[in-house]
């Protein structure tokens, strides 16, 4: 999602004298960073697990399941013996007293006596966002009093890239470095028996049952095969997850997949581009005079808006839309909008004084925006959910959920000094900006938590966000009748946008150049 601000930047009059026209074409381009709590780039480390992977090592919750790898020593792998039993007969037998070595008898156990979690940590070092647009504003003067303005912004390009990485968490309740040692060295030893010349002179029965144990968990087909488990690095989400439910690829079965795998199949760069959120306002002179009059040495204006959601939106999950990866195409979809019929309202107003045939103006602006509830499609990703399965994610959350975005608060003051009467002057401010959490709606209380942040499901994440932005730049105006080129009134204004302090929030640096025009016929 694009969140960008939508306040007044330096304009040189809030309202137009009657039935006078003014059209002005924004050209802007913006890059920048995310910037988290205490002034960290990118999103703060965010815990992850697959749900219920850690039953595949021991399920806690059916001490008797014969699919886990807890108490292997227990399971029969003949009709009348279990593996502990066939491995201490094993070690009476002369043969293998001859062969002077031993085998693990499978009771060690290193998983439990609790759920297994084998959760790590997502880290975004860089996430990053550029986009380059045009916006077109045309502001009428219904009368000396009141503005009408429209705002029409259009994505050249927007991009939203990140770099995702993991850690590997605490392993609570298991140690899959010594179970693998130990299985490891079993299986060696069992093999190395049966090529030595002790082998011979074990007995056809005892063998059979020997390789019985091998057979079922030391080959790839045996009734509780572990070399799945085996051929895991220690970090198995983060180096070799296995099983199809945990994985979204072909042959899940055979190829193990990873954490980076998975970020990258469902969160790619993103990019986008066609409209934004259209503008729609009124302004209002309430007190003093506009500098347009210039009847007295201040003005006061309020302001009430309303914002279009014509932005581009994330398409709603069709697993059936793929790009050439084969991946579907929602996961590249950036939006380009907030999606929200949001309401403004504001107060501004302007002093101004000419010292020395100089123009010196000083311009405030306070706005507040009303976000009310809307309805979205619902992103398929594994972060939040812990499925990789679309069909899970879409169960657990819905097809989509509803949203209501913090409400915001602007506040801008800019003062412009004339350097060159009536042609050039220079300007230069702050904005302010404040954003409350938002609060989301789905059928999992737990997922609307970890998407609102600001709770320990999500530590360091939040939705509320605030930030205060330098805004300088200057103007060139060709509007004074006397001291007019050319017969059309234009003004061409380049400025810049530098964030000083920002939270939970893109710290975007932006350029902009404008060139406006006024006009009149009734």
């Amino acid at each position: 999602m694009i969140w960008s601000f939508d306040c007044l930047k330096a304009q040189n009059y809030f309202t137009l004298p009657k039935n006078v026209w003014r059209l002005s074409v924004d050209n802007e381009f913006s890059s920048g960073q995310w910037i988290s709590a205490n002034g960290i780039r990118g999103l703060p480390d965010e815990f992850f697990n697959l749900e219920g992977y850690g039953l595949q090592y021991y399920d806690h919750n059916n001490p008797n399941t014969k699919s886990d790898l807890f108490n292997l020593h227990e399971h029969y792998v003949t009709i009348s013996d279990r593996t502990d039993k066939i491995i201490a007969d094993f070690q009476t037998k002369s043969a293998a007293i001859a062969w002077g070595d031993s085998l693990f008898d499978f009771s060690q156990n290193f998983f439990g006596p609790n759920a297994v979690n084998m959760g790590g940590y997502i880290t975004n070092a860089n996430r990053s966002f550029i986009a380059t647009l045009y916006r077109i504003k045309i502001d009428y003067g219904i009368s000396d009093k009141v503005t009408a303005a429209i705002s029409i912004p259009n994505y050249i390009k927007a991009e939203q890239k990140n770099v995702w990485g993991w850690i590997s968490g605490p392993m609570d309740n298991f140690d899959l470095a010594g179970f693998i040692a130990y299985h490891k060295a079993n299986k060696i030893k069992i093999e190395n028996f049966f090529a030595s010349e002790f082998s011979d002179s074990l007995g056809s029965y005892m063998k059979n049952k020997l390789n019985a144990v091998y057979d079922s968990f030391y080959s790839v087909d045996g009734q509780f095969s572990i070399l799945w488990a085996m051929e895991q690095n220690a970090d198995p989400i983060g180096k070799s997850i296995t099983g199809s439910q945990f994985n979204p690829f072909t042959n899940p079965e055979k190829d193990p997949t990873n954490i980076d795998s998975l970020m990258k199949f469902f969160h790619p760069d993103r990019t986008s581009s066609g409209m934004g959120d259209i503008q729609l306002g009124l302004n209002f002179h309430l007190l003093g005079s506009p500098v347009w009059q210039g009847e007295s040495l201040y003005s006061v204006y309020g302001g009430l808006g309303i914002t279009m959601p014509t932005g581009r939106l994330i398409s709603i999950y069709d697993p059936m839309k793929v790009d050439g990866l084969n991946r579907p195409k929602q996961f590249s979809q950036l939006q380009l909008g907030d999606g929200i019929a949001s309401i403004k309202f504001s107060l501004s107003g302007e002093f101004y004084r000419i010292i020395k045939g100089r123009r010196i103006k000083v311009t405030w602006l306070t706005k507040f925006k009303f976000n009310p509830e809307a309805k979205f499609s619902t992103r398929i990703s594994p972060r939040g959910t812990f499925y990789v399965n679309a069909d899970k994610i879409l169960d657990q959350i819905g097809n989509s959920y509803k949203m209501r975005r913090g409400n915001e608060s602007f506040g801008l003051i800019d003062g412009t000094l004339e350097l060159i009467p009536d042609k050039i002057a220079f300007f230069t401010g702050q904005i302010w900006y404040l954003k409350g959490r938002d609060t989301f709606f789905s059928k999992n209380s737990k997922w609307n938590k970890w998407m609102a942040g600001g709770t320990d499901s999500r530590e360091g994440y939040d939705t509320r966000a605030f930030a205060i932005i330098q805004n300088m730049g200057f103007i060139y105006m060709n509007t004074d009748p006397m001291n007019k080129f050319g017969s059309i009134p234009f003004e061409v204004k380049l400025s810049m946008q530098i964030p000083l302090l920002v939270q939970h929030y893109w710290s975007n640096l932006k350029f902009n150049l404008s060139f406006t025009t006024f006009f009149q016929f009734w």
